[in-house]
């Protein structure tokens, strides 16, 4: 962020020291910003905001501007603060035909014009003719079609033809744009022109929506021309090309050739020259030396933001053959800056061990404090393997895709040589797992526990079900369930994450995971659909439930004996003694036992599960006894992570009966991995 302020700052001064020697002088054209089209300040305070939600605001507005002015992007969202009612969600769309300068331009306009319209509102938008900002104190990255204005040409016409010419471009437009990238469509025939888009936090159903949600005839009836607003979405369409051309190149104004000796010579009016020549010397000298100055200054920034975006670039562009890529992977899109390991390592007094969060399959999380008082969790990455790489970049890949409030927040990246570190919004409680575990002596009450479920669930529904393309998390597990201040679910870990294509029900991959938590048919066949993840999801149920920890416990076995016996509440942690709803407690089970069913054609959605948890809908499904996988090696135990190649074989076998033997029990989802255990 710094460096483009510098860079900015740099160029400015060059800018001023060329239009002061030549007038006629420009780097570029200007965007000419039209007035608001509208602005609508919402929720006005009696007073002044609060001093939290100004600075909070004022850094989101900053960010916006930095982010836009780098020329690379035309739309974001944001969030800052920790919570409350001083949090500030923010979003910023230029309309998709506007070329990044002019879309810096207009953001910059937008940026600095909507705090003076709307000074006492904690919540605000503002629409001009090319770009669109709004923000709030809370939360609006939904579908929203409530109507906010309409323009209408005042020439009207009843012309059979203009008036079929204008249903084609519209009906093309508003099937387009969901279909499209950034939801953005144009559509033109030789008598009419039209666009489309919708905010780039909906999905393509939530998009096709909005935009079917209102009628072009309704707001514009017989116009020659239109513009319609929705709060999620907007089109317009008119009888002459209103979308703007690309930009002109950059170009330096004409001067006369340089004479022998390397002198600029201007022409000027008869007499004596020397006085112009050794002003313009002079004025040429300290271009130079404010540039070389102002070069020095950005310098260090340059080495360690720039240098790292390109180091991430690179890495992708050498990884593209391992990163998943059964979508197009999204790369820091928008949301997540590039930090210095100097920033990283101020913030967690250069990872000192009292730091220290925790240690995952893939690197060391610590905790960190920048220096505007921030509050961040960094995940030190090894990237001694190949896994490790690929953790990395999928991890920022998908997070910078995704916004949920059941779901972590990346906060951004650093890449320096070999050092991979992310950067995450810190949360103040920890694991499920510290909450299921001994270290744990915090007790969960029976609401809390019932809103971890749902949280829980509501998170995995917006990966499979709601975000641009479906995401199988592969890892659910109390470790990666973090808990906010409020004790809200988020989950975390998105370094197995993988995408897959809208019209795929499953792909065969290498297995990777968590042992205990692996469905059936993944650890077996490597078969991966979302029902892996709803298996998964369905054992943790059990685990907050009952208190008992997979790996400690017959865990599946126990809560089917005590099912088919109708005895599920004697399943209820002890420590919860009678505090409980006994009704919420014997969905909640029923529901889990669905979502380990065996085959997972019998698995209920996610959003199936949603609506069965909140008692809006009767649960017909009657789950049958599970089946299990039993473990063919002694040495490794629940909770072990793994991360398998197609090519890598593993030993497992079903049982209907996980009783007998030798065998250790762990909870229906055990595995001998020949990558990282020897067979006996």
């Amino acid at each position: 962020m710094e460096v483009v302020q510098y860079a900015l700052w740099r160029c400015s001064i060059i800018r001023l020291f060329l239009q002061l020697l030549f007038p006629t002088f420009s780097i570029a054209q200007q965007l000419n910003p039209l007035g608001p089209l509208y602005s609508t300040c919402m929720r006005n305070t009696t007073t002044s905001l609060t001093a939290t939600f100004a600075r909070n605001l004022n850094t989101t507005l900053r960010n916006f501007t930095n982010l836009a002015s780098q020329e690379s992007s035309k739309y974001a969202i944001a969030t800052a603060g920790s919570s409350g009612l001083d949090m500030v969600y923010a979003v910023f769309q230029c309309r998709g035909d506007l070329s990044p300068r002019s879309c810096g331009e207009c953001v910059q306009n937008v940026t600095a014009r909507l705090p003076q319209e709307c000074p006492k509102s904690v919540g605000a938008r503002i629409r001009v003719d090319g770009c669109f900002l709004r923000y709030d104190n809370q939360s609006f990255f939904s579908l929203d079609t409530t109507y906010v204005m309409s323009l209408c040409s005042t020439a009207k016409t009843s012309d059979a033809v203009m008036v079929s010419a204008i249903a084609d471009v519209m009906k093309n437009v508003t099937g387009e744009a969901p279909r499209q990238e950034g939801w953005w469509a144009t559509a033109s025939t030789s008598l009419m022109y039209a666009a489309a888009q919708c905010l780039g936090y909906l999905n393509q159903s939530e998009c096709a929506q909005c935009l079917s949600s209102s009628s072009y005839r309704a707001a514009c009836d017989f116009s020659l021309g239109g513009q319609v607003y929705l709060a999620s979405c907007a089109y317009r369409f008119e009888a002459y090309n209103f979308l703007q051309a690309p930009d002109a190149a950059i170009s330096a104004p004409n001067l006369p050739a340089s004479p022998p000796g390397g002198r600029v010579i201007l022409p000027s009016p008869a007499g004596n020259k020397a006085p112009i020549i050794i002003a313009l010397s002079v004025a040429l000298g300290v271009i130079i030396v404010v540039g070389a100055a102002c070069a020095i200054l950005v310098w260090h920034y340059k080495a360690s933001h720039i240098k790292g975006k390109a180091e991430l670039l690179a890495i992708k562009a050498g990884m593209d053959k391992q990163v998943d890529r059964a979508a197009a992977p999204i790369f820091l899109q928008n949301k997540a800056w590039v930090f210095s390991v100097e920033e990283l390592e101020e913030a967690t007094g250069h990872f000192h061990p009292t730091n220290k969060l925790g240690e995952g399959g893939f690197g060391i999380v610590y905790k960190g404090t920048l220096s505007n008082g921030e509050q961040i969790a960094i995940k030190k990455l090894s990237i001694e393997r190949q896994q490790g790489k690929q953790a990395f970049l999928n991890e920022i890949n998908l997070m910078t895709s995704v916004q949920h409030k059941n779901l972590i927040r990346l906060l951004g990246c650093c890449v320096e040589g070999p050092k991979r570190l992310l950067v995450y919004e810190y949360l103040l409680n920890k694991s499920l797992d510290f909450f299921l575990s001994a270290r744990g002596n915090r007790i969960l009450n029976w609401s809390t526990r019932y809103g971890i479920v749902v949280g829980m669930a509501k998170g995995l529904a917006y990966l499979h079900e709601e975000s641009h393309t479906q995401i199988i998390h592969r890892d659910i597990k109390p470790s990666n369930i973090l808990l906010d201040d409020q004790l809200n679910p988020v989950i975390a870990d998105f370094g197995l994450a993988r995408l897959v294509k809208d019209d795929a029900t499953h792909v065969n991959t290498g297995v990777a995971g968590t042992i205990g938590y692996l469905a059936p048919e993944y650890a077996l066949n490597g078969v991966l659909s979302e029902k892996v993840d709803v298996f998964s999801f369905g054992l943790v149920t059990l685990e907050v439930i009952t208190g008992k920890q997979n790996v400690h416990s017959r865990l599946l076995t126990w809560v089917w004996e005590k099912y088919r016996d109708e005895k599920v509440l004697e399943l209820v942690d002890e420590k919860l003694g009678n505090a409980f709803a006994p009704e919420q407690v014997i969905r909640v089970v029923h529901v889990a036992l669905l979502c380990t069913q065996e085959n997972p054609k019998q698995r209920p959605t996610m959003s199936r599960v949603i609506l069965w948890l909140s008692g809006m809908s009767a649960i017909l499904e009657i789950p049958i006894r599970p089946t299990f996988l039993v473990y063919n090696d002694s040495t490794a135990s629940a909770g072990d992570s793994i991360h398998q190649s197609t090519s890598t074989s593993s030993t497992c076998s079903q049982s209907t009966n996980a009783f007998g033997g030798e065998v250790p029990w762990i909870s229906g989802g055990v595995l001998s991995m020949s990558e990282i255990i020897d067979p006996r």
